[in-house]
């Protein structure tokens, strides 16, 4: 294993956050993680981290059962100004969760049901969605639908009472970027299936493809009355994965998840999972963060203007990376500090100094650093005598 990467945080005054509210880390409390089954006791969300203070994975990896509760505000409010597309507008909408065949289908699928053609061209989409990813066909489904809600959709995005301690000023920026994304980005995919009567060509917008008659395609009006997807097709730009219950954002021509939407204009804080409305905040890793979030992930100290240990993309103090991975020295058995002179061979290590990393011959000792050496059942040796007068004793 090579020595860790050592880096020096950068030195910012944090300024003082005004607002008292609190992230609401209660919720989803002792749900098993998808991800690290029975090693994970349940998720314990971290106050705000988004992530499980136990297993590290993230909110969405467990499994939470409220997600359509904790969205159906959301997306309700998104879409509370949707309009009729042009050509229905003056057409009676089918009450498509009273349908006895696909009313279930429909309400598994979809907190706000969207504009439909017809209840036919509702259950053909519906068939279309695979088995893994459509919350009517089984558990995994479910699964699939409630992660996306929470990744796609995440709450602290839309609602500021989710958030960590914002100021006044966050507060209303964070609202206003929300009143103009809602107002010039949101809708919901409206269904349609092509008929002989249809004249026009359907061409999918993602893969060129002409849709025929009795096929099904999702159309964002937002784009255009004239653009539309394959059901499988209809995928946000960024992350490619289907839109969950078809809500898009529409931007630069292309459509987006709401999550990646918002880091279009905004960064996102590697620690909380936040957009930042602040006007400093700092990079490390290749990554943003809030100022008062660029934190050790295990015990939560600052980390601005100190060394710290960055490992599988999480930062660590130098006190908590020395306690949870560092190696110990071969010869005298003493853990290395990260920020110690080593000397790795293999899977042993040493401490780099004349002492730890020399000849183990005790009439010897000559040390080894920048040196050719003998390495044999964990010993280093300066020679092949030295190695059998030591071997042989």
């Amino acid at each position: 294993m090579d020595a860790p990467e050592i880096y020096q945080g950068h030195e910012i005054v944090r300024q003082e956050q005004n607002s008292k509210k609190k992230l609401a880390h209660e919720k989803g409390e002792g749900a098993p993680c998808l991800k690290c089954g029975p090693a994970c006791e349940g998720l314990d969300l971290h106050f705000w981290r988004k992530i499980c203070r136990l297993c590290h994975c993230k909110y969405e990896d467990h499994d939470v059962k409220d997600e359509d509760e904790m969205h159906h505000d959301i997306v309700l409010n998104l879409l509370k100004n949707r309009r009729p597309c042009t050509e229905n507008a003056n057409k009676p909408q089918v009450d498509l969760k009273s349908e006895p065949v696909i009313g279930e289908d429909v309400k598994a699928n979809f907190i706000q049901v969207p504009e439909c053609s017809s209840s036919a061209a509702m259950a053909k989409y519906l068939d279309s969605v695979p088995e893994d990813k459509a919350g009517h066909k089984g558990e995994a489904g479910q699964q699939y639908r409630s992660q996306q809600l929470s990744n796609q959709l995440p709450v602290h995005d839309f609602d500021d009472s989710y958030c960590d301690k914002l100021s006044d000023q966050e507060r209303e920026l964070m609202r206003a970027f929300n009143d103009k994304r809602d107002a010039e980005a949101a809708g919901q995919g409206n269904i349609k299936e092509k008929t002989e009567k249809e004249l026009s060509s359907w061409v999918c917008e993602k893969c060129n493809e002409n849709l025929y008659s009795g096929e099904v395609a999702v159309f964002a009006e937002r784009a255009g009355k004239d653009k539309c997807w394959h059901p499988k097709c209809f995928v946000c730009d960024t992350c490619t994965e289907l839109l969950v219950d078809l809500i898009y954002f529409f931007k630069d021509g292309k459509i987006h998840c709401g999550r990646h939407y918002g880091e279009l204009t905004r960064v996102r804080c590697a620690a909380c999972d936040e957009l930042i409305f602040t006007k400093e905040y700092t990079q490390a890793d290749g990554r943003d963060w809030h100022i008062k979030h660029f934190c050790c992930i295990n015990c939560d100290t600052a980390l601005a203007g100190k060394k710290y240990v960055s490992k599988e993309e999480k930062p660590y103090c130098m006190d908590c990376y020395d306690q949870l991975f560092a190696k110990c020295c071969q010869f005298c058995k003493i853990k290395i500090a990260a920020d110690g002179k080593r000397v790795n061979y293999k899977d042993k290590h040493w401490h780099a100094t004349d002492e730890c990393f020399g000849c183990v011959n005790e009439s010897c000792k000559k040390t080894m650093l920048g040196q050719q050496f003998i390495y044999k059942d964990g010993n280093v040796f300066c020679s092949p005598p030295c190695a059998r007068k030591h071997l042989n004793k």
